[in-house]
């Protein structure tokens, strides 16, 4: 291994969802000739045994189930430690943190351990969770700056980069966009007759803002008898929403998938006609990345990340309220050509703006 650079990628919420195939794909893209890259994770709601195999290009994998989410004292100081531990013995070139809680763990731990070099990226910043308390939210931003004065922040876009750097101590904020990780199904799935399919991708959570597709599906079924819509994913909120729809009488009209194996919901998602995603807060949204790349117009919350993806009027729309959301939703309903404009137009900037090689060019450039 004499030469090679090595890199310990720390991720926090390993499993399905954004930052965990994020840093998946970084343990299996980056060049076996020039790094040696190990694995150290903890996996939020998914099987750890899962997630390593799909880390695979990690030779080394180490579990700290101790690195939860939430602020956890006990856990918290149990992960440290390890992480401690881990980085003394196995003497890193750089350590590369993925999520909230792993940048706060892993940076100082890193820098006790002597690393020499330090990275992290937020993958959606945890004070712009909106599920917090006010107070809580301003405990996260308290605890972003006084940790990020160690190594430099790497931003999943634009927008993520714009907000690190008041807390970067003046240092230079590296934006390395995350990697649309989708292909769209060789074959294109069929269509249903005279019906006009919208849809979403993703966790039920608060970030997803599942009440906001709740009114959207009542709204644009009401208005056109031809409108269907489908949730592609679960989670903890299922249940409230099946509940919501079943209030509203929409069950008919609306699906739930549930949780799908990741090659079942990309058929799915290349099934719809537009994707909506009215989130409340983001990094950089890999699901509307995944959306754009097999050819569909997105109306999109207009906030940090959803910014980054969709160029409003050119490969979809930015919607300010759930009124220009459902207006948006209707103007693509009824201008089958301006789907196809804007979905051709979202393919094409995916594959030049966020591909997976060029993720791993510039965290390779950073790294060395």
């Amino acid at each position: 291994m004499s030469g090679k650079i090595k890199v310990l990628e720390v991720i926090e919420c390993g499993g399905p969802g954004g930052a965990g195939e994020q840093a998946a794909a970084v343990c299996n893209g980056l060049d076996p000739e020039k790094f040696e890259v190990g694995l150290v994770y903890a996996a939020r709601q998914s099987d750890p045994a899962e997630y390593r195999r799909k880390a695979h290009g990690a030779r080394k994998a180490f579990y700290v189930p101790e690195m939860v989410r939430e602020i956890s004292p006990a856990k918290d100081w149990a992960a440290f430690r390890k992480l401690l531990k881990i980085f003394r013995e196995e003497k890193p070139d750089v350590v590369h943190a993925h999520s909230s809680k792993a940048g706060a763990l892993a940076r100082p731990a890193a820098f006790l351990a002597g690393v020499p070099k330090v990275f992290y990226s937020p993958h959606a910043y945890g004070f712009l969770q909106e599920d917090r308390s006010a107070l809580s939210r301003a405990l996260y931003y308290v605890l972003e700056w006084c940790a990020s004065w160690i190594g430099h922040i790497v931003a999943v876009s634009p927008g993520e980069g714009a907000l690190a750097r008041p807390l970067s101590w003046g240092k230079a904020v590296h934006v390395a966009p995350a990697a649309c990780l989708a292909k769209a199904p060789p074959e294109p799935p069929a269509k249903q007759d005279g019906l006009i399919v919208f849809g979403a991708c993703g966790r039920i959570g608060p970030q997803k803002n599942p009440e906001a597709f709740t009114h959207l599906c009542q709204r644009l079924t009401d208005a056109r008898y031809s409108i269907r819509c489908a949730w592609i994913g679960g989670g903890d909120g299922e249940a409230g929403m099946r509940q919501d729809l079943e209030n509203m009488n929409l069950l008919r009209k609306v699906e739930i998938s549930g949780w799908l194996a990741p090659e079942e919901a990309a058929r799915r998602v290349a099934a719809l006609d537009v994707f909506a995603h009215y989130s409340r807060w983001e990094g950089l949204p890999t699901a509307v990345l995944e959306a754009m790349a097999m050819g569909l117009p997105v109306v999109a919350s207009d906030i940090p990340g959803n910014r980054d993806a969709v160029v409003h009027g050119e490969t979809g729309f930015l919607a300010k309220n759930e009124i220009e959301l459902l207006e948006y939703c209707l103007t693509l309903a009824d201008d089958p050509a301006l789907r196809k404009k804007m979905g051709e137009a979202g393919r094409a900037r995916v594959q030049k703006e966020f591909s997976l090689s060029g993720l791993i060019e510039k965290l390779s450039t950073i790294y060395c």
